[in-house]
């Protein structure tokens, strides 16, 4: 079949193929569109509603052909490059930390799910009788004065209220071997005997069971003998939100809280006020970016940090350089022989898992049992503090990351060497021009044209070579007496690391990801700055393409 009604059938079937692909892709992205919109996640709700129609129209409209093929490279782009980029910049304006993760409107759901329990509610006591099941679950089994029976499961006291549920015992089955009245199987769950509860009274008395009707059942004791005691107490809702005056009320303590930069504070301005610790992502503006400048907790080691930083990234670049450089030369020299093996065991750093090397080297580094020091004792020398001193954790991690790194650089200064055309070095050797003269006039300057980009790529990698910092050192050995937790050995992403989730305060992911944009201002800069000098090595040497 060919002319005219072949081409139009074979149209016909990609487009159907299309519609299809399209009509399953657009079932997934709506679903998660709903599931997005209950979190209220507007900013990747955007981002998908905008890249779904993106690829609708790519693969639909007839004016967009060429854009079809380039279409899946820019969606990943879009959602692993650009997405997170413009998100961390957003968070950076944000008070996006440990207790300030929902929205306004699911924090105000949450403070009005909490309920009060009087201490002095004089609710009535009954026999509590316990249920598990092989797997640990537990079940709360609670006969009424009245003659009904209470059976569910309970929820830890520190969990919403709600968070358990009530179940009918008639429903799963319930076995009375004994005929007293009290079951001894309830579904898949036993009574537990005496010895069973005492043993894990502790567990049992952290349960609360919340009821229907907005009461709940907790345990009120459990003696010696295993008896359980439990009590029936009424609960009311606490906080109650004013929409119009935007306050949340407490019933309680018959106060007032305002809504300030996504956090509730309670009775503001007054010697009691106090800030409920579930609040909302809100935005605080440069507040971020000024506690980074202003803030003498942070401003001090941050400085410090930064200055280390810039000198383990410029030294490892230079050590790996010069190391795989000096290597490469020394390959080229034409009567050596072995050099199969040696190329081959240069690159075995490059081939291991580099989280294993740095790992090898923790061990190694050991001030009481590590090789390295086994080995300087021989000549004498005492045992090195390599990882405990601040100075000397700073050359461990220079010569980790020099053995490392030196492979690469290898590879690339071998091939930018046979790159470079035989005619000039024979130029300059019958101009009379030395072995280092020539070196320094015609091999590195037609070295540096070409790798000199990549040396900038290893210096933006080294300033951020946060799994070297962590795995070999964490940081350490901490600064001590620093107003937050830095050590020596730290660089900036590190840092970060440290201030915003390791401090001990909970994860502050707003100050983070104020850092990580200064940190990529920087890196940006000084990239922009060593591509223009290479320009001016091109520009030089006349090679510019």
């Amino acid at each position: 079949m060919s002319g005219p009604r072949a081409s139009s059938l074979q149209y016909g079937r990609s487009l159907w193929l299309r519609v299809a692909l399209l009509s399953l892709l657009d079932s997934i992205a709506l679903f998660a569109f709903l599931v997005i919109l209950e979190r209220e996640a507007w900013g990747l709700m955007a981002s998908l509603v905008v890249g779904t129609l993106f690829i609708n129209w790519a693969y639909l409209s007839p004016r967009s052909l060429a854009l079809r093929w380039l279409a899946p490279g820019l969606i990943l782009m879009a959602a692993f490059v650009v997405f997170p980029l413009i998100f961390t910049v957003y968070v950076a304006f944000t008070n996006w930390s440990t207790g300030n993760i929902l929205s306004k409107s699911q924090s105000i759901s949450s403070w009005e799910s909490e309920r009060y329990i009087d201490p002095a509610d004089s609710a009535l006591t009954f026999d509590l009788f316990i249920f598990s099941r092989p797997d640990g679950s537990i079940r709360f089994y609670l006969p009424t004065a009245e003659g009904g029976v209470y059976f569910g499961e309970p929820r830890p006291r520190s969990a919403p209220v709600g968070s358990g549920r009530i179940e009918d015992p008639a429903t799963l089955g319930v076995a009375d071997d004994d005929g007293d009245g009290l079951p001894e199987r309830i579904g898949e769950f036993s009574r537990m005997d005496s010895r069973q509860v005492y043993s894990a009274a502790q567990h049992i008395q952290g349960l609360v069971l919340d009821l229907e009707e907005g009461g709940s059942v907790e345990p009120l004791s459990i003696g010696l003998t295993g008896t359980a005691t439990g009590r029936l107490v009424t609960a009311s809702q606490r906080y109650v939100y004013d929409a119009e005056a935007d306050l949340l009320i407490d019933k309680v303590g018959d106060r007032v809280c305002e809504p300030i930069r996504g956090d509730w504070v309670c009775d503001s301005g007054t010697p009691d006020q106090e800030v409920l610790d579930r609040g909302w992502v809100a935005p605080i503006g440069f507040d971020n970016f000024t506690s980074v400048v202003s803030n003498s907790r942070i401003r001090g080691p941050f400085l410090r940090v930064f200055t280390w930083n810039l000198v383990f990234a410029l030294a490892s670049v230079a050590l790996t350089f010069t190391a795989g450089l000096l290597l490469a030369m020394v390959m080229q020299t034409g009567n050596l022989r072995g050099r199969a093996f040696y190329r081959s065991a240069f690159i075995i750093p490059y081939a291991m898992p580099a989280f294993l090397s740095i790992l090898i080297w923790r061990g190694l580094f050991n001030e009481n049992f590590g090789q390295v020091n086994d080995l300087v004792g021989v000549f004498g020398v005492s045992p090195i503090p390599w990882l405990s001193d601040g100075t000397w954790a700073k050359v461990s991690v220079l010569l980790v990351n020099t053995w490392l790194g030196f492979p690469y650089m290898y590879l690339i200064a071998t091939g930018a060497l046979q790159a470079i055309p035989e005619h000039l070095i024979e130029a300059a050797k019958v101009d009379g021009a030395s072995g280092g003269q020539t070196f320094r006039r015609v091999t590195f300057p037609l070295l540096m044209v070409s790798l000199a980009p990549l040396l900038i790529g290893s210096f933006a990698f080294n300033f951020n070579n946060f799994v070297l910092i962590f795995l070999l050192t964490n940081g350490g050995p901490p600064i001590l007496n620093s107003a937050v937790p830095v050590g020596h050995t730290d660089i900036l992403i590190s840092f970060t690391f440290d201030v915003a989730v390791q401090s001990g305060r909970g994860n502050n992911f707003g100050l983070g990801s104020a850092i990580v944009v200064f940190i990529f201002m920087l890196v940006a800069v000084m990239s922009a700055i060593s591509f223009r000098y290479t320009r001016r090595l091109e520009e030089v040497y006349g090679i510019r393409t």
